[in-house]
């Protein structure tokens, strides 16, 4: 029998042996998400939460075998609430930076994260972010964008005013108080779509790649969320997910479909590219050739 025949066959025998690990038994888990950022986090008609990440933490609470919850809140607090020990874990998308990545740990990327300026529908069209000069940017507090924004203030000329929430700094551009907001690419892309008085307007290409984050204290939980964000990689369920909120199909190179060696984000502090694998079995080196079990 073959290596590869051989772990397969092993594979079969250990989902059989800890089928019970699916019960939801263990305690859960407790994640915020700011449910002002479509297409991740918005309430239904029904009181609830829809979105990708509920969908993406529904998915991963299944593959564990243990729930993650999402607590709705503003995502100026969703940093130092895990800091604090109030959330376990960041499941909307973090934006991976160097200064991130010495006070977190991060699962493997699994979206890209350029930026996207929206502005009112009738506002003239920006094809150069010097085209911002002299006008208002509205940004979310302790996102990423706010970060972008105060870093290149100074070099285009543009004001930034900061707001408590992604629906807060949308109202300003929608009131006039801002000529723009800046968002995610998959956020403004379904803003854009769905809100009429909104239009997407100069897309910010910076090559980052965002992920579930973690405390330094927590690398089991690390190790044990990305394994199973392989699987849905795998499986291609991630994938799916992205392109019913999104309306875009990834491609295969992108980071929601690319399974990556190791867990961590390559390049940056705290990857490591021979962690353990308890809950998965490969049956070579190749990612491609992932068994999940």
């Amino acid at each position: 029998m073959s290596l590869k025949l051989a772990l397969s066959a092993l594979a079969l025998a250990v989902m059989a042996s800890v089928s019970p690990v699916h019960a939801q038994s263990a305690k859960p888990l407790l994640s915020p998400s700011d449910t002002s950022l479509p297409p991740f986090s918005m309430s239904d008609l029904g009181g609830g939460l829809k979105g990708l990440t509920i969908d993406l933490a529904a998915a991963l609470s299944r593959e564990m075998g243990q729930t993650i919850a999402i607590d709705p809140a503003q995502w100026s607090a969703a940093l130092p609430g895990l800091s604090s020990g109030k959330y376990d874990l960041l499941m909307p998308p973090v934006n991976v930076t160097p200064e991130r990545a010495s006070m977190l740990l991060f699962s493997e990327p699994y979206l890209e994260n350029d930026f996207l300026f929206l502005t009112r529908k009738n506002a003239p069209d920006v094809t150069d972010p010097s085209e911002f000069k002299d006008k208002t940017i509205a940004t979310n507090k302790g996102s990423s964008f706010e970060a972008w924004a105060k870093n290149n203030a100074e070099k285009y000329g543009f004001k930034v005013d900061v707001y408590g929430s992604g629906a807060d700094a949308i109202q300003a551009v929608q009131s006039g108080r801002a000529f723009a907001t800046l968002s995610s690419i998959q956020t403004g892309s379904w803003l854009a779509q769905n809100n009429p008085a909104l239009k997407a307007s100069y897309r910010v290409r910076t090559g980052n790649v965002a992920a579930i984050a973690f405390r330094k204290d927590s690398p089991e939980l690390q190790l044990k969320v990305s394994n199973a964000l392989k699987c849905l990689k795998q499986s291609g369920e991630l994938a799916q997910l992205y392109e019913k909120w999104t309306g875009i199909k990834p491609t295969a190179d992108s980071p929601t479909v690319a399974i990556y060696p190791g867990i961590g984000v390559k390049g940056f502090e705290g990857y490591q590219p021979d962690a353990p694998k308890p809950c998965l079995l490969y049956t070579s080196d190749a990612a491609d050739d992932l068994l999940c079990v």
